[in-house]
């Protein structure tokens, strides 16, 4: 028995590897997201598997049922629906489940829009990979800021219907910055546009879209000629939480974390 991970084409069905193709070939079934898009793979290359729809909804469900497959010692691959499993993608809850269970598990590595998109945009400094932000306005402001001022640029996910709402979050969280979108990589029509987060689109949004942000320009703080007491007191008002005030004080008086922390053990 065995859990194969396999990255699957993100665009252009051309770009499956003879590995892919041999392990989906060769598994008793296949766990997917839409069955009807991985049947569209399938048939292009000729084979024909059992599947198992397996998607973010009732991942959990899905994970205990494959899992109990996968110990009855059936073979079993992993795809998304475009790209690599997991990765802002379901199969973290099977991965963690199989692993648990003893069950053998190996990576088909593929294509993956993140990689993709950094290449074609030119960014060899690294990055902040964070993929797709939280519905709620609350949780989307938890989740990036940890990285608000991240010298490293942020990559983010969208969809067509929600790629203008990013960029007008990310303006209002992050002030303005020059952005990339990526789309339709790996397809006829895909294309790089450079923009500002303050911009409206330039065409009308279609496809899913690779959003790439650079990352905050080194600058002194503003606030280095205060005290150290001063300085947290400043970001906490700025509306960070503890932990990242206390991240970014340490980072910016180039002091140990812990010096900042005890700050907000005084009375």
């Amino acid at each position: 028995m065995a859990l194969y991970i396999v990255g699957t084409p993100i665009g252009n069905l051309k770009d499956i590897t003879k590995r892919a193709e041999e392990t989906l070939s060769s598994v008793d079934l296949i766990a997917c997201e839409d069955t009807r898009r991985t049947a569209i793979l399938l048939n292009a290359l000729g084979v024909k598997k059992p599947l198992v729809s397996y998607y973010k909804q009732k991942e959990k469900e899905g994970a205990e049922k494959i899992t109990e497959l996968l110990l009855q010692g059936k073979n079993v691959a992993l795809v998304s629906d475009a790209g690599m499993p997991v990765i802002s993608d379901p199969g973290a809850e099977l991965v963690r489940k199989a692993r648990e269970c003893g069950v053998k598990i190996e990576t088909v590595p593929g294509p993956t829009a993140v990689t993709t998109a950094a290449a074609l945009a030119g960014l060899d400094e690294g990055f902040v990979f964070i993929g797709f932000l939280p519905e709620k306005t609350a949780d989307k402001k938890r989740k990036i800021a940890p990285f608000a001022h991240s010298p490293l640029p942020l990559v983010f996910y969208a969809g067509p219907h929600d790629v203008q709402k990013l960029l007008s979050f990310l303006f209002a969280e992050l002030g303005d910055r020059k952005a990339y979108l990526a789309k339709e990589l790996t397809k006829i029509h895909e294309n790089l546009i450079e923009v500002s987060l303050q911009d409206e689109l330039p065409e009308e949004a279609r496809g899913e879209y690779v959003v790439l942000v650079e990352g905050e320009k080194e600058t002194a703080s503003p606030f280095l000629a205060l005290s150290p007491e001063e300085h947290l007191a400043k970001v906490l008002a700025e509306g960070a939480d503890k932990k990242t005030a206390i991240k970014r004080v340490a980072a910016e008086r180039g002091v140990p974390k812990d010096e900042i922390y005890k700050l907000t053990l005084k009375k």
